[in-house]
C-alpha cells in the first residue's frame, strides 16, 4: 500500500524495533515516552506503527479496508473486509489502548458458509442477548453470523438475511437505539433500513429507502442529545476523492439533512473514507474516526487509520483532520478529557523543562517581534512576547492569541501533518493551523495539541538552553511537551 521507499523505511523500522527489544531484556529502563511493542507471533501480530504514546497512522499490520468499532472487555476491536483466497476469510484486530493492535486471526472464513463463498466485505458487529453479532457481506448479500465472544468463533446463521433492494446491497451497518430496537442500514447507490428482530438475526416491519444527497455507500449511524447523525462515503472507494459526508434527522429512519463534508485527502493521502465511530468508555464526549484511505496508485491498497472527532458548539460534526501521528493512548483507566480546562484570561505559558540553573523556561515571541516570527523558549521578562491571551471557542479548541499590539496567533506553521513542523505567531485566520487542544495532565500541567495535526507543542530536543526551538511532535510524555500555565 505504501510507496517503495516507504516499505524500506517500514523494514528499517522493524529491524530497528527488534533491536530495541532485545536491548529491552537486557536493560529494564526504557526512555521516558518510548514503548516497546509487543512481541510478533504467527498467530498474533502487534502493530509496530505506534509512534511515541501515539497510535501512528495507518493503525493495523496489513493492507485493508471498511473497518467497524467497537469496545468489549477492556479491549477495542476492529473488524475489516476479509483478506485471502477470494476475500474470504474475516479478521479481528484488538487493543487494549489503541496503540498496539493484535491480529486475533480468521473470526469467520467464508468456506464454512453454505451460502457465499467470496467477496467478504465490510462487517458490523454489535453486542446483544449476551453474545456477539457479525454482519457482513459475501456475493453481494447480507449475512449475520453469531459468537460467545468479540473473536468468536463466527457461526453463520445458514441463509443471508437480506438482499436489500438496488444492485449492490453490501455495506451493512446495524445500530442500537436508546429504545432498545435495532435498525439495519446497508447498499451502495440504493439505500436501505430496516428494523431488526429481537433475535437480531431476522428483519420486521417496512423497509425504508430514504437517502440523504449524494450518499453512495457505508452507512454509520450515532445518536448524540436525541439527533441521528448518518455518515456515508461519497464517490467510487478507487476516486481520490472518496469521502465521508454526513447527515442528520430527528428519526433513525429518516427523512436526512445534508449537513456537509468531514473527511477530505491531504497531500499524498486519498480516498478517506467508509467509516466508523467510536465513543471513548465512560466519557460523553470523547469520539474517535476510525476509516480507510489510501497513499498507494493501487486503489486496493487500503490503510486503516484512526484520528479524533469533534463537534461544535451547535451540534455539528467538525471536519476531520486527517493526520499521520493518530491518537494517544486511550486504556480503560484513561481520564475523560475536560474540553475546556482553562479560563479565558491572559497567561504565562511555562515549560516542565528547566534551565541548567534551574530558571524556569516559557513560551516567547523572539525578540518580542511585532511581526509574523519564530516561537522559542526563553526565561521569564516582562515583555509582552511571553503573554497569551486564552479564549475557548466552544468546540474543544482554544484561539491562543500574543498580547503583543499586533496580536498574532499561535500558529502551526502551513498546517504541517509530519512531526517537526514549526510553530510561530501569525496573522489570525480561521483554519486549524491556530486552533489548539489543551488536555489536563493532573497537578496543573498540560499537554497543548493542534488540532490540525493532533501534535503537541515540544521544545525540540528537550533543549534546556534559552532560545531553542518549539515546534510540533508525536505526544510522548516527556518533560519537553508539559506546560503549566502561571499569571503573566
Amino acid at each position: 500500500m505504501k510507496k517503495q521507499r516507504k516499505k524500506i523505511a517500514q523494514l528499517f523500522v522493524g529491524a530497528v524495533s527488534i533491536v530495541l527489544i532485545i536491548n529491552a531484556c537486557k536493560e529494564k529502563d526504557i526512555a521516558p515516552g518510548e514503548s516497546v511493542k509487543a512481541e510478533v507471533s504467527t498467530s498474533s501480530a502487534a502493530q509496530l506503527n505506534a509512534i511515541g504514546l501515539m497510535s501512528g497512522n495507518p493503525i493495523l499490520p496489513v493492507p485493508t479496508a471498511d473497518p467497524d468499532v467497537i469496545y468489549a472487555d477492556g479491549k477495542y476491536y476492529i473488524y475489516t473486509t476479509a483478506t485471502g483466497p477470494n476475500a474470504s476469510q474475516f479478521h479481528a484486530y484488538s487493543s487494549p489502548d489503541l496503540l498496539n493492535w493484535t491480529d486475533e486471526g480468521i473470526v469467520l472464513d467464508l468456506a464454512n458458509v453454505s451460502w457465499a463463498q467470496t467477496d467478504g466485505w465490510a462487517p458490523s458487529v454489535v453486542a446483544r442477548n449476551g453474545k456477539y453479532y457479525f454482519y457482513f457481506t459475501a456475493a453481494k448479500k447480507i449475512g449475520v453470523a453469531v459468537g460467545d465472544t468479540p473473536i468468536g468463533p463466527f457461526v453463520d446463521k445458514g441463509s443471508a438475511l437480506a438482499t436489500g433492494d438496488g444492485s449492490d446491497p453490501i455495506d451493512p451497518m446495524v445500530f442500537i437505539d436508546t429504545d432498545g430496537q435495532a435498525y439495519m442500514y446497508w447498499g451502495n447507490t440504493t439505500f436501505n433500513i430496516q428494523r431488526l428482530d429481537s433475535d437480531m438475526i431476522s428483519l420486521t416491519g417496512e423497509r425504508g429507502h430514504n437517502k440523504p444527497s449524494n450518499y453512495f455507500e457505508a452507512a454509520y449511524v450515532i445518536k448524540r442529545n436525541d439527533i441521528y447523525y448518518l455518515m456515508y462515503s461519497v464517490n467510487h472507494f478507487g476516486n481520490d476523492d472518496y469521502h465521508v459526508e454526513y447527515a442528520t434527522s430527528t428519526n433513525p429512519m429518516g427523512p436526512w439533512t445534508n449537513k456537509g463534508r468531514i473527511t477530505s485527502p491531504r497531500g499524498e493521502i486519498k480516498g478517506p473514507g467508509h467509516n466508523a465511530v467510536i465513543r471513548k468508555p465512560g466519557c460523553s464526549e470523547e469520539y474517535f474516526f476510525v476509516y480507510h484511505r489510501r497513499t498507494s496508485t493501487n486503489i486496493h491498497e487500503r490503510q486503516v487509520a484512526i484520528d479524533r472527532m469533534f463537534f461544535d458548539a451547535a451540534g455539528n460534526i467538525m471536519p476531520i483532520n486527517i493526520t499521520n501521528s493518530g491518537v494517544t493512548q486511550t486504556g480503560p483507566s484513561a481520564p475523560c478529557y475536560t474540553p475546556d480546562p482553562i479560563p479565558d484570561g491572559q497567561y504565562a505559558i511555562r515549560s516542565k523543562v528547566n534551565t541548567t540553573t534551574g530558571a524556569g523556561l516559557y513560551l516567547d515571541i523572539a525578540g518580542c517581534s511585532q511581526g509574523n516570527a519564530d516561537v522559542r523558549t526563553w526565561t521569564r521578562t516582562d515583555c509582552d512576547g511571553q503573554k497569551w491571551n486564552l479564549t475557548y471557542q466552544g468546540n474543544g479548541f482554544y484561539k491562543i492569541i500574543s498580547a503583543l499590539p499586533t496580536h498574532k496567533s499561535l500558529d502551526l506553521d502551513a498546517c504541517g501533518i509530519d512531526r517537526g513542523a514549526n510553530i510561530q505567531v501569525w496573522d489570525v485566520f480561521s483554519n486549524d493551523c491556530q486552533l489548539w487542544r489543551i488536555e489536563s495532565l493532573g497537578n496543573g500541567s498540560y499537554r497543548i495539541m493542534s488540532k490540525s495535526s493532533n501534535n503537541v507543542l515540544d521544545i525540540a530536543d528537550g533543549d534546556p538552553t534559552p532560545g531553542a526551538d518549539v515546534r510540533s511532535w508525536n505526544w510522548n510524555g516527556t518533560d519537553a511537551q508539559i506546560w503549566e500555565f502561571e499569571a503573566p
